[in-house]
């Protein structure tokens, strides 16, 4: 395995099995279902209104927003859902990344798969490793990362939808490692915009990166091979001393690492060392 945790992540993403448990299966099926009916309330939330306002006079597309007669194209629309399933709170909470996964994996795939004509197993399979990634990167840079105010739903959930939309879109080990860079330039939000229009925003940004850096990736757009782990990179930037951390998550994932619906108490298992990096 790549002491490189970029190179790990997208050698894996890239070339890891769809032979996912039968339970994971289920699961990652239920969370998709369940964001959507969060989008639909949120649908109508000002934030989503004012997002799908300014994107639809960008230009219209080809991909439904959820409670709208407007299509836009693939990363705007990956923003306006986005946004509007986190405009309301309900969504999923993924520990240990300490962020809201589905809001921002399921809006850029869903897009994208739309775009592409995706078929649903491609999607679940699609998610599945999307929020994989977001497990370990989360695992290595948390709670470090929070602590430091960082939103890890529009940080580390940019890189877990790059490596979402990168295996929807069947990339090669170079390409895939090239998105989730690509997605280090893209990740951003603060939580000093908490209690904003801006923070349900974050999730729908957090999404449209996924989409635009696979996309630019599979058409060849290249990338630095340093920019998550490299003296400069993401990891030490925005986790300073303890970035090592990110390396042992790769190496030794965290068992029971846990998904939970905001209305709900009891979480459900997130089988993320079903298939081990290596």
């Amino acid at each position: 395995m790549s002491h490189n945790p970029l190179e790990a992540f997208g050698a894996w993403v890239a070339t890891t099995s769809d032979d996912w448990h039968a339970e994971a299966r289920a699961s990652a099926h239920r969370e998709l279902i369940d964001i959507v009916a969060v989008m639909i309330p949120g649908a109508i939330e000002p934030a989503t209104q004012i997002a799908l306002k300014t994107m639809a006079r960008w230009g219209l597309g080809d991909c439904a927003i959820v409670g709208s007669e407007h299509r836009l194209s693939a990363p705007f629309a990956a923003l306006v859902n986005g946004t509007a399933g986190h405009a309301l709170d309900l969504d999923d909470n993924f520990d240990p990344p300490k962020a809201h996964a589905t809001t921002v994996l399921a809006p850029a795939l869903f897009a994208l798969g739309e775009e592409i004509d995706a078929s649903g197993e491609a999607i679940i399979d699609a998610y599945i490793v999307g929020l994989q990634i977001m497990g370990r990167v989360g695992q290595g840079v948390n709670p470090t990362h929070r602590n430091r105010g960082w939103h890890a739903t529009a940080t580390v959930g940019a890189l877990g939808a790059a490596a979402a939309c990168a295996r929807l879109l069947k990339l090669d080990q170079p390409k895939a490692t090239a998105a989730i860079s690509i997605a280090t330039s893209m990740a951003a939000g603060f939580m000093s915009q908490f209690g904003t229009m801006t923070k349900p925003l974050h999730a729908g940004l957090a999404a449209k990166a996924g989409v635009m850096a696979a996309s630019l990736a599979r058409d060849g757009l290249t990338a630095g091979m340093e920019t998550l782990d490299g003296r400069t990179g993401m990891n030490r930037l925005m986790v300073g001393p303890d970035y090592e951390s990110l390396r042992d998550a790769i190496q030794n994932p965290e068992h029971g690492q846990v998904l939970r619906f905001e209305t709900q108490a009891v979480g459900e298992p997130l089988l993320i060392t079903h298939h081990a990096f290596g």
